[in-house]
């Protein structure tokens, strides 16, 4: 078995020394702090053009919860159409007040980007039931689902994404994030059989401060990071050494 490995990148740089390491995928998004929200084009386009993996791109709104008001739908569905096709995926995802997919919204993004591939995205993890919720997801499109199995970490939510898997089967694809790095990869995959990781490698900048923040309530410098080849390189070893790679 061949495990895939997907990095989330905020960065040009961070997305061009993943692919460089040889991962299969890069999700691209802002803030990850917040767990991402929609990158802005330039940044999208300019990666599409450098790396050598496939390009997912995080289609979020907002960086709260995923019940969406009107207007917020309207964003999602204006950033799917514009991301939709040219060879990118889109990984999206809203809830209704039951706490299940937003079936018709589903629906909707998947008429503006039609030829895209769809993954849900970690709002299955704050579902009222997860289960249900990824048949949900392949009734209406989804052939990849994003999630930890309803924990923080994906080491807590092993119980679940067994689950998921197995309510999966081969219909639709799950990758796991939540946590995942060198040091638990492994064992991810061999107490749940999972054939794709997702992880963020950036790690912070250190440096002297500027006199002047760009913000009045915060220090922005402590925002600067970097890329953390380290980590990716981890986990491709740990994996390589597993006959997983």
């Amino acid at each position: 078995m061949r495990v895939a490995v997907e990095v989330c990148v905020a960065s040009v740089e961070e997305a061009q020394v993943a692919s460089d390491l040889g991962v299969d995928s890069v999700e691209v998004c802002n803030w990850l702090a917040c767990g991402g929200v929609t990158p802005g084009s330039g940044l999208v386009d300019t990666i599409r053009g450098l790396v050598a993996c496939q390009v997912r791109v995080l289609v979020r709104p907002t960086p709260g919860g995923f019940v969406y008001s009107v207007p917020e739908s309207a964003v999602l569905l204006t950033d799917a159409e514009v991301f939709g096709g040219g060879g990118l995926g889109l990984v999206t995802g809203a809830l209704d007040t039951t706490g299940l997919p937003h079936a018709n919204l589903l629906d909707l993004v998947r008429t503006a980007a039609p030829e895209s591939e769809l993954t849900f995205h970690r709002a299955i993890d704050v579902c009222s039931d997860p289960v249900r919720a990824a048949d949900v997801c392949m009734d209406h499109g989804i052939s990849r689902i994003l999630t930890s199995g309803a924990a923080t970490l994906a080491m807590d939510g092993i119980p679940m994404l067994c689950a998921l898997i197995q309510r999966c089967g081969p219909n639709c694809q799950v990758a796991v994030a939540g946590g995942v790095g060198p040091g638990n990869v492994v064992e991810l995959i061999e107490r749940t059989g999972l054939q794709e990781v997702h992880f963020a490698a950036q790690r912070p900048v250190h440096y002297s401060a500027a006199s002047v923040s760009m913000s009045s309530v915060h220090d922005t410098h402590q925002f600067l990071t970097e890329p953390d080849a380290a980590k990716i390189e981890g986990v491709l070893n740990a994996l390589t050494k597993a006959g997983l790679r």
